[in-house]
């Protein structure tokens, strides 16, 4: 019997939980990176070419590029461009989270807390959104992601 009483005082008693996240792709707007709109505030939006998909799969090695640059041209003097404001969306991002904690009585009212988490347990790759700067040579592609997983340890002693 006692060596059930060690068995649960280790194994028994965690709670776990769980959080999962979910979104197609975040909205984004592309810039031109000029002021061709002579307003001074630098947000000019390009022109869309119709007939033309902004989105490019990939087709160089070692770059994500995630946006077709030929499919926008610069906005003209005194314009501000014919794409949307947040007409594009970046990759989509999952993310799951684990946690699992157990609660250690120790004296009367006094408690210890343990505390596993995993945030982004299965590791999956979730991109930062592309460079949205149609004067920049890297418009389009993607040069960030999220963090990879994470695993800490916590303790937290109540009295």
């Amino acid at each position: 019997n006692f060596q059930n009483q060690k068995l649960n005082l280790i194994a028994g008693g965690w709670s776990p939980s769980f959080l999962v996240s979910y979104n197609d792709g975040f909205p984004f707007s592309p810039l031109t990176g000029t002021d061709a709109s002579l307003t001074g505030i630098g947000l000019d939006r390009p022109n869309a070419v119709s007939g033309l998909s902004p989105y490019l799969k990939n087709t160089t090695p070692g770059v994500l590029q995630w946006i077709n640059k030929s499919a926008f041209t610069a906005n003209g003097a005194g314009t501000f461009g014919t794409t949307g404001m947040n007409s594009l969306l970046g990759p989509h991002y999952i993310d799951s989270d684990v946690s699992i904690r157990k609660l250690f009585r120790t004296f009367r009212e006094e408690n210890l807390e343990l505390r596993f988490e995993f945030f982004n347990i299965f590791n999956h790759p979730n991109f930062a959104l592309p460079v949205t700067s149609l004067s920049s040579s890297g418009f389009g592609q993607i040069q960030a992601s999220n963090p990879s997983r994470i695993m800490q340890l916590a303790a937290k002693y109540t009295f």
